[in-house]
């Protein structure tokens, strides 16, 4: 059910589109925390994986974005999975569909939205996933959440696949990472996305798992830009991509220092996103620019502390 809180004309239906990236959700958390500061009231929500996890708090609480934030506070210092790199293979290689549980989103769902279903959020909201067993996209938007949330955020080999309607499904990152597409069908007429997929690296790789790495990275950047290059020809689209180069996606080693810092990180990245009614303000899109912008003083790209502040006193954000 969506209800209009925004006080924004029936016809306008701005639409947050959150990509997936495991523990960097807490760095997309501040971008969203952010974008409400700057008067961005979605009516549309798109998540994938923690994207979902994300948009689920923003569709079911578009009047509490701040306390999204808190949430991933209480996370402090989580490892999302308790297998080294090396084990991790060995197991790929022997085990049968998987390595770990998904311990960590069945704990926030049976907290944040246990019983939950589309039909209770206030922002219409669509969670993106892969039905392994159709090799198709699906994006749900009826029935219960916590399995929806479950599916999207199945790493496949790394957690279970979540079995709905006879079918299996897996991460939605694998077939849309950042759903703009999604968005669009869903009546958007302007979309503000945050994308947490690592920037390809230009180094050349030196083993296989570089190479495949290297090469997937390049898929998801390139399918991103290609859908948002069409949409953005008509209608404002803007999607920003934090840099995290070198930043685990497996590991969230954070505090409420770091929380402050990161925030006033997505602040800087936005500056200029939003018009004064908090609108995505047109004039093109963001892909274009490999990197994010830094100050001339800096001698390169922000390094691993732009995003993850290691000397962070523990404080309030």
């Amino acid at each position: 059910m969506t209800v209009d809180q925004t006080g924004q004309s029936e016809r306008s239906k701005p639409a947050l589109v959150l990509g997936g990236g495991g523990a960097f959700g807490v760095i997309q958390a501040a971008h969203i925390e952010v974008a409400f500061e700057m008067g961005f009231r979605p009516q549309i929500v798109v998540g994938t994986s923690v994207g979902a996890l994300n948009g689920a708090w923003v569709a079911m609480n578009p009047d509490r974005p701040t306390q999204l934030l808190q949430v991933w506070l209480g996370l402090d210092r989580l490892k999302l999975v308790k297998v080294s790199p090396v084990r991790l293979v060995s197991k790929l290689a022997r085990g049968p569909m998987s390595v770990a549980t998904n311990d960590v989103v069945m704990q926030l769902l049976s907290q944040h939205f246990a019983g939950a279903s589309f039909s209770d959020t206030k922002l219409d909201f669509g969670v993106v996933a892969t039905n392994l067993s159709r090799g198709e996209k699906r994006v749900f938007r009826e029935g219960l959440l916590a399995p929806a949330i479950l599916a999207s955020t199945a790493i496949p080999g790394v957690f279970e696949p979540v079995e709905i309607d006879g079918d299996l499904y897996v991460d939605g990152c694998v077939t849309a990472s950042v759903d703009l597409g999604a968005a669009a069908e869903m009546g958007a007429t302007e979309i503000f996305a945050v994308n947490l997929t690592p920037l390809p690296v230009t180094s050349r790789p030196r083993t296989a798992v570089g190479v495949l790495r290297q090469s997937f990275s390049i898929l998801s950047s390139a399918s991103t830009q290609a859908v948002e290059a069409c949409l953005g020809r008509v209608m404002p689209v803007h999607v920003v991509r934090p840099d995290l180069t070198g930043v685990s996606p497996w590991r969230l080693d954070d505090s409420a220092g770091a929380i402050a810092h990161n925030l006033r990180l997505a602040r800087e990245a936005l500056a200029g996103v939003f018009d004064k009614d908090g609108h995505v303000a047109p004039g093109g899109t963001c892909w274009q620019a490999a990197r994010p912008a830094y100050s001339s003083a800096e001698s390169g790209p922000p390094s691993i502390d732009r995003y993850f502040h290691r000397h962070a006193q523990r404080q309030a954000p």
